[in-house]
């Protein structure tokens, strides 16, 4: 049947919404992103977007890392660099977390290139490796599955691969028959693609329809079998006085960003850049959103090359069609409620503390 009747939809909707176990879902471990989309939805598709060497790939590691801590089984394709990568750069953040936890008195110099290539002889790196291992590999063991293949990744390698993850083959070309393979059949509770312009493409085909195919494939996935997946992704490149970087601002079709239920953008706040302390000013725009989030909000928070981290705190700015921000903060009287009852935690957590 085609139609449903209202009487019908209206049942459906409150059955599904009344089932979802909302601790269960997976968060963005990323503060601001957690603050105003409360978590990621079982069915659905995200695409995140920055130009090159901006975090798009660190924001990823970040959001596998911390789902796959947090108990949630996470699949992470990295097609960029392969699961070494992956794994070195993990390795080094917990490594650094863990040096100014307990060692920063030392003064050793956190080079991650040198460390990399094995120049560095500093006994305390040896140390540190076994104390991340010591802790995370129980925690993190069997959560986290990287994909580790020289082959590339086509669309059909990369269902198969899902189907491979269980011990399970699969022959045929996946499309309309996906959901009858994989229904069951892959324990996941998210896919991270790092990115979607790095998919093998055959020569012989055309660009768009590919990627189109791609992003169609994913959502299949993401509405069947109820698995969340982030789309990492290219912006292009954009002349000097932009502003910042809306939805089609995405590199390649426009399909992607309408196929996709969620666009969030990264860019760099230059001008705020603290190089003497390790602090990079981004801004997140959420730039399509199914929940009512407004395009024009920017999140303005700072990245820590230390701690490899975002921090918690940061704040909103606002920007006009063509990217440009407006002056100063957004006006607290003018800020969505979100953000409204973050601060007023914040006041709570303040007078706990110094009572």
């Amino acid at each position: 049947m085609i139609f449903k009747n209202y009487k019908e939809s209206f049942k459906e909707e409150s059955d599904i919404r009344r089932n979802i176990d909302f601790p269960k879902l997976c968060t963005y471990g990323i503060k601001p992103l957690d603050d105003s989309m409360l978590a990621i939805a079982r069915n659905e598709l995200i695409v995140v977007a920055a130009g090159s060497g901006y975090g798009k790939t660190e924001a990823a590691l970040h959001i596998s890392r911390h789902n796959a801590l947090n108990g949630k089984k996470v699949a992470h394709y990295n097609l960029e660099g392969g699961s070494l990568e992956v794994t070195q750069r993990m390795k080094w953040k917990d490594m650094v977390s863990a040096y100014f936890a307990e060692y920063s008195s030392l003064g050793v110099d956190l080079d991650y290139r040198s460390w990399m290539l094995n120049k560095t002889q500093e006994p305390i790196f040896n140390n540190l490796e076994a104390a991340v291992y010591n802790d995370l590999q129980s925690k993190i063991g069997e959560n986290l599955y990287l994909y580790d293949s020289q082959e590339g990744l086509d669309c059909d390698k990369f269902c198969r691969s899902l189907v491979d993850l269980e011990g399970l083959k699969c022959d045929r070309m996946l499309d309309r028959t996906l959901r009858r393979h994989f229904k069951g059949l892959v324990d996941l509770d998210l896919i991270v693609i790092d990115h979607l312009h790095y998919f093998s493409l055959t020569k012989d085909e055309n660009e768009i329809r590919e990627i189109t195919e791609i992003l169609k494939t994913a959502k299949t996935i993401t509405e069947e079998m109820n698995i969340p997946i982030i789309l990492v992704a290219h912006l292009r490149k954009l002349l000097r006085g932009h502003g910042i970087p809306d939805k089609e601002d995405i590199y390649g079709t426009s399909n992607i960003h309408k196929i996709a239920n969620t666009c969030i953008i990264i860019a760099p706040d230059h001008e705020n850049d603290d190089l003497r302390n390790g602090v990079y000013p981004t801004f997140f725009r959420v730039a399509k959103s199914r929940q009512g989030l407004r395009p024009n909000i920017l999140i303005n928070c700072n990245f820590n090359v230390h701690t490899r981290c975002y921090e918690d705190q940061y704040t909103l700015r606002k920007c006009y069609p063509d990217g440009t921000l407006a002056n100063g903060e957004i006006p607290y009287i003018e800020c969505p409620k979100w953000y409204k009852g973050r601060k007023i935690e914040e006041i709570k957590n303040e007078r706990n503390i110094y009572g």
